[in-house]
């Protein structure tokens, strides 16, 4: 009678062939695919209208650029800087008000937009609110809106905006570091006490 195979050798004889099965099979397949997307790079500039700025033209009563084709071309995430290379015969309203976007108007985006005259060469705007972003030049009555110096961006979360520690927030003492405020004022009136003997 042939003797029986020990047990504890049978299922390791098996064992390795499933690993070793298993191990052919890996090395045939495919290798897996990352599908989480990279988060995308923070803080990005655009400079609006490329290598044309900011600017109405004057001779061709229109804009220098076509700035609602330079921003379709783009993604735009919080955090984001658009910089605007004009000069002070233009303005800059950033706005999440549609409607003062289509009227061309700065009075009605009272609420939730920002305008600024450039003073000098350049101007740049955080994007700092998810979604839609309206940009415009209110110059010459909204003329220049009128006449094509405006875009849209949709904005997406990205990478949000950075955190901000919570003591920037809160209000200055006056007092230096370590000081009491009653010590502040002590501090003061010595200072300008010294000043007056000094005149």
């Amino acid at each position: 009678m042939p003797a029986m195979a020990n047990p504890a050798v049978m299922f390791i004889a098996v064992i390795l062939a499933i690993v070793s099965t298993a191990a052919a099979s890996n090395a045939t397949a495919s290798p897996a695919k990352n599908t989480t997307a990279p988060l995308p790079p923070f803080a990005t500039n655009h400079a609006v209208g490329d290598g044309a700025g900011w600017f109405f033209d004057w001779k061709a009563n229109a804009s220098a650029a076509n700035y609602s084709a330079w921003a379709a071309n783009r993604t735009f995430y919080l955090g984001d800087y658009l910089s605007f290379k004009t000069d002070t015969s233009n303005t800059v309203v950033h706005t999440t008000n549609a409607t003062a976007y289509k009227l061309c108007s700065a009075g009605v985006a009272a609420n939730g937009s920002s305008g600024w005259k450039a003073e000098e060469a350049f101007l740049a705007v955080m994007l700092t609110a998810e979604g839609a972003n309206y940009f415009f030049s209110d110059a010459g009555d909204g003329e220049h809106c009128r006449k094509g110096v405006r875009f849209e961006v949709a904005v997406a979360h990205g990478r949000g905006l950075p955190s901000v520690p919570a003591s920037y927030y809160e209000p200055l003492s006056g007092a230096p570091a370590g000081m009491p405020d009653g010590w502040a004022a002590a501090a003061m009136w010595g200072a300008l006490a010294v000043a007056v003997l000094v005149l």
